[in-house]
């Protein structure tokens, strides 16, 4: 079923300099309607496609803007391929899509399968590999294209370096291109997940009149989750904590902020700095069994409350309620992914697979019904380092 999506792995690896662009010079831009963003919704009769292009000549002006930077484009089809055909039929400048930075599934769609929506952008040579992928929470894709930002005028660029930074620096989000996420549908033992994307609350004032002729303008969407899938299919989502143990399981917590309370009155922020993980898979009675060992480096932040983080015996007991509130995440993440969601999106099965293979041999078949009740033991051990150039509290009464 997924033997072309290996081939086109192959193809990636082996070729990518085929598909290197050359420079442009300022006259043929101006020629290109240039796609950032490319959102995809679930229609009776196939695909609604919507495109988020950039007009070139708005975007090098060093004026203030008196049209929007951006312009939607939309069509259905019976497929992919047919919807982003007929979008070229509406513009006046031929669509470029070398600089697309995100593809946007509607919830929907991600819950009927993605396979061919990848193989169509896996084949296509006008695609690079670099962008990333989202899915809408409660709202369509076309919405969400539609958005323009307080800060990017480029709504589709926007999502990219938001999601980017979010990535690295708040650990509940998980960038992931094409290679990645075909390589998780296709492989034993391991599932995809996507990060989710919504609107938010907050107001946002339009910055001209035909902002609000683009679209929605005046919301803001943010990032929020993981959308977790079994091969192709989502199947349902992590919240913030559950994302966040996952990527504490997986070893993609890069940087974060975590908050513990030592009593009622005393709350602790940790900026975590590096955290790495390793599992390994063990056999118990001749079945496979899951350990998790990860470190965390931190250091301490705002400290409220009467508590000195500067004396040791404070900041082991730091680190034990760090290492508290980490194994309580991951745990929870485990128990959804085991009792609700029934997928291995942690790779567990490719550990067995890679420790225990005459084992994987024989349970492989069954390993979605395996994974649920497959022991896992979490191990976390915290190290507080730097203390900031004031370790105690301005406030503490000197006894």
């Amino acid at each position: 079923m997924y033997t072309k999506f290996k081939k086109i792995l192959i193809f990636f690896i082996i070729m990518p300099s085929i598909f290197l662009t050359g420079c442009w010079d300022s006259r043929e831009i101006n020629t290109l309607a240039i796609t950032l963003c490319i959102g995809i919704d679930k229609t009776e009769n196939g695909y609604l496609v919507s495109e988020q292009v950039i007009t070139p000549k708005v975007v090098a002006s060093n004026k203030a803007p008196a049209e929007s930077p951006i312009v939607i484009y939309t069509a259905e089809g019976r497929d992919l391929d047919a919807a982003i055909r007929s979008i070229t039929t509406k513009s006046s400048r031929k669509i470029y899509n070398a600089h697309l930075r995100m593809v946007v599934f509607n919830e929907n769609v991600a819950k009927d399968g993605i396979k061919d929506i990848l193989d169509y952008f896996a084949r296509s040579p006008e695609y690079r590999t670099d962008f990333y992928f989202a899915i809408t929470k409660n709202t369509t894709a076309k919405e969400v294209l539609s958005l323009l930002t307080p800060i990017e005028s480029l709504p589709g660029l926007n999502m990219y370096k938001s999601l980017t930074m979010s990535s690295k620096e708040w650990a509940p989000t998980k960038s992931i291109r094409i290679i990645e996420l075909i390589n998780s549908i296709i492989l034993d033992g391991k599932n995809p997940v996507l990060t989710g994307i919504k609107f938010t609350s907050d107001k946002v004032t339009p910055k001209s009149i035909n902002d609000l002729k683009q679209g929605s303008g005046i919301r803001k969407v943010t990032y929020s989750g993981l959308g977790a899938f079994k091969k192709d299919k989502l199947v349902g989502w992590l919240n913030e904590d559950e994302s966040k143990g996952y990527n504490y399981i997986t070893g993609n917590v890069k940087r974060t902020v975590g908050y513990t309370y030592y009593t009622d009155n005393v709350k602790i922020t940790s900026d975590v700095t590096d955290a790495k993980s390793t599992v390994t898979s063990s056999l118990v009675n001749g079945k496979p069994a899951i350990d998790v060992q990860i470190n965390v480096t931190q250091n301490t932040g705002a400290v409220g409350g009467d508590f000195d983080v500067s004396k040791e015996e404070n900041k082991n007991i730091v680190n034990k309620m760090s290492e508290k509130a980490i194994k309580i995440i991951c745990e929870k993440s485990i128990h959804k992914s085991q009792t609700q969601l029934k997928t291995d999106v942690f790779g567990f099965g490719e550990v067995v697979h890679r420790e225990h293979p005459k084992l994987w041999e024989k349970i492989k078949n069954n390993w979605d019904t395996e994974f649920t009740h497959i022991p896992v033991n979490i191990t976390v051990n915290v190290k507080t380092h730097q203390l900031g150039e004031v370790t105690k509290p301005f406030f503490i009464k000197e006894k």
